[in-house]
């Protein structure tokens, strides 16, 4: 009687372990508080808390998995200073916003062996099906990113990788083709 008390005793406290692991490895990530803490994005934060886009992010990792490719602030600077940004309409804004997220998360591992010629973005979802989309391809260790408009990004460096989010600095503010 007593390995039988034991028994129940250790299938309890496992089930228990694997309820909290559970629990812990589906929290959600603070993402702005994350791209803060990396100090190089404030830009990108404060933009994507203003129009909303932070929201539909985080709804996306709760209910499936995102990745982000954050621009820096001094990415941001450029375009600021080529007048691009600024002279789209908010709504526009908010979809070039959206085009730097997908909807599926990629480690480091798999971003850096990842082909994808029409990778579709938060922004697909809010237009049509075969708009704002991007190619992600590697050489000599690097990912490249194409948006077929005259800049070819490169992921800087990791941010944050922990699924159900990943996100990676990139050298340039993504802008996608459909409205550059």
């Amino acid at each position: 009687m007593g390995s039988c008390s034991n028994l129940h005793i250790i299938l309890l406290t496992t089930f228990i372990y694997f309820q909290l692991l559970s629990l812990q490895l589906t929290q959600s990530v603070d993402i702005t508080k994350v791209l803060i803490d990396n100090q190089n994005f404030n830009i990108f934060s404060s933009l994507l808390s203003s129009s909303g886009v932070i929201d539909h992010f985080n709804r996306a990792q709760g209910n499936a998995e995102v990745t982000i490719f954050a621009p820096s602030d001094a990415d941001f600077a450029k375009l600021s200073e080529s007048g691009k940004l600024q002279s789209l309409p908010a709504d526009q804004k908010v979809l070039v916003l959206k085009f730097l997220g997908i909807h599926s998360y990629y480690s480091e591992i798999i971003l850096k062996t990842l082909v994808n010629p029409f990778q579709p973005t938060h922004a697909t979802e809010a237009t049509s099906a075969g708009s704002y989309r991007f190619s992600l391809s590697h050489f000599r260790g690097n990912v490249f990113i194409n948006t077929g408009v005259d800049n070819r990004t490169v992921v800087l460096k990791t941010i944050y990788d922990r699924k159900p989010v990943a996100i990676y600095s990139v050298s340039n503010v993504l802008l996608p083709r459909d409205l550059f």
